[in-house]
Parts: C-alpha cells; structure tokens; sequence
C-alpha cells in the first residue's frame, strides 16, 4: 500500500471498496484554523535552500476517503482527539506544566494512528516527500483496524508540549503562539541494536501546539518506559514540555524563517506584513 494517487477518484483506502472519494486532512483541519485564522486565511511557508519565504493556505486537503469513512474518521479521530488536545492547550496556558486532562490514553493512540495512516497515504503536496516502506505500511494498516483497547500494545505514542524557556520579553515563544508551529511530519527507520536490520519505523509531527512522536511496533519495556510515551488503559492525558529548539526539524525551520527575512527572501506579502517577527508561521521545508 503506497500513497493515494491524486487521479484514483473511486478506491478509498479505509473501507476498500469503490467510491468517489472526498477531500481528506491527515493532520486535523482544526490544527491550522487558529493559524489561519491569525494570518487572514495564510500562514508563511519555510522553503529550503535560497527559494522566498512564502504565504500559504495549504492545509494538506487532498482526495483520500470516501463520505462514509471521511465523515467516521472526523467522528472518531479527529473531533475528540481535537478538542481533549485544544482542551489541554488551555490549561497548559492558564496553570502551566503538569496538569492533565481526563481523555482515555487508548482513544488518543488511536486517533495519532489513524493521522499517521492518513499522512502516509495521502497525495496532498504537504506529505509528498513521505515515504514508508511496504512492510512498515501493513503494520500501520493492520494497527488502524485493531480494537482500541490493544492499539498501545503495539505501538508507543508520546506527545509533549512544545516550550521555549527564553522568556517572553527576551525574544522566546510564549504558550499562546505555540499552536502556530506547524512543521511537516517526518518518518525515520530505526535500526534493530540485536539484529542491525530496520525493524521499526517512527514518525513526528506538530499540532496544536504539541509534538506528537509514534512508532510501530511498540518500543521494548526498558526503552518504552525511558520513552515515557501514553500509558494503556489511562483516563489522563498528559504532555510533558520540550524544548522547541531542542526538536531539531523545527528548530531547523525557525533558523531558516529568520535566515531568510534577514537575507530578504521573502515575498512582497510577508515585507508588509512583517509577518516572520510575529512567529506565525507553518514551516514546510520541503518546498
């Protein structure tokens, strides 16, 4: 099972069958709403090399699943997984670290699964440079149709909050804009310390303000518990802050968003704007 492509209008992947399919977001749309809607509609896209610094309004919508399944997987995954995620942003901003949420560790494992599934198979340009070997592609298929309640017996999921411990008035991030870094997912094969082979892959991504870390097959006992990842069976969410220049993609990202307004690739659009200062930005260095 490879990605979806973008002319396959009547295979949908989630239910196997022959249907027209709808316009899908991997990432939930509502992770880039306060985003755009902070940006009048557009956020600022991070190319690499020498390209502008460019606004975009790209979302990562693109045909995937079929009205059935696209309104299931909204119902399912991304509404509840959405709001309990909005819901800890809150009280990360209005009590700091350390508190949690009452959400069941299962269900959010499932819904980061059923993201991570989406992204792999989606043909949007947000996702065109992931790629997942066949064989880590069965598992995340095979592991998106188990029952919820054994979905963390076979993965590890952990999100953590992304923070910046520069102080506000020194020129740091503060908690209320971290929802605005949307940097693309990236997958990583990882090697087998026994056997050298290639035996699980992970995958990262950002929204909501947190970074989300997955990976299939689940970690063995003494690196699953230095992971620190959701616990099976839990009713509380929580996610533990990490520094946002310690998570090298996006630390990355934030140097070339600066590197290039210092350097004035940058469009016309974001010169008025001044819209880089203003840390609004989706940072996708793959353009």
């Amino acid at each position: 099972m490879g990605k979806v492509s973008s002319n396959s209008i009547s295979y949908c992947p989630a239910c196997r069958r022959i249907r027209p399919l709808r316009m899908s977001h991997a990432i939930p749309n509502a992770a880039f709403k306060a985003l755009m809607t902070s940006g009048n509609g557009k956020a600022i896209g991070i190319p690499h090399g020498d390209q502008n610094a460019h606004f975009t309004s790209d979302s990562g919508a693109a045909p995937l699943l079929c009205r059935e399944c696209e309104a299931r997987f909204n119902r399912e995954f991304d509404g509840p997984a959405a709001n309990a995620l909005k819901e800890l942003e809150n009280k990360i901003i209005t009590d700091g670290f350390g508190v949690s949420i009452a959400f069941p560790s299962d269900q959010m494992a499932h819904a980061i699964v059923s993201i991570a599934w989406r992204i792999c198979l989606s043909p949007a340009a947000l996702y065109r440079d992931i790629s997942v070997a066949p064989r880590h592609m069965n598992e995340l298929d095979t592991l998106l149709r188990k029952p919820r309640v054994v979905v963390l017996r076979h993965c590890s999921v952990k999100i953590s909050r992304l923070s910046d411990p520069t102080r506000e008035g020194q020129g740091g991030f503060s908690q209320d804009l971290m929802h605005q870094f949307i940097k693309t997912p990236e997958v990583f094969s990882i090697p087998s310390k026994r056997t050298g082979s290639f035996d699980r892959f992970a995958m990262d991504w950002t929204m909501f303000g947190f970074l989300i870390h997955l990976i299939v097959p689940k970690l063995t006992f003494p690196a699953s518990q230095k992971f620190g990842g959701l616990k099976r069976g839990s009713t509380q969410i929580k996610a533990p802050p990490v520094d946002l220049l310690e998570y090298a993609p996006l630390r990355n990202a934030i140097v070339s968003g600066y590197a290039a307004q210092a350097e004035g690739r940058v469009t016309r659009g974001i010169r008025k704007r001044d819209a880089l200062k203003d840390a609004t930005a989706t940072f996708d260095t793959r353009d």
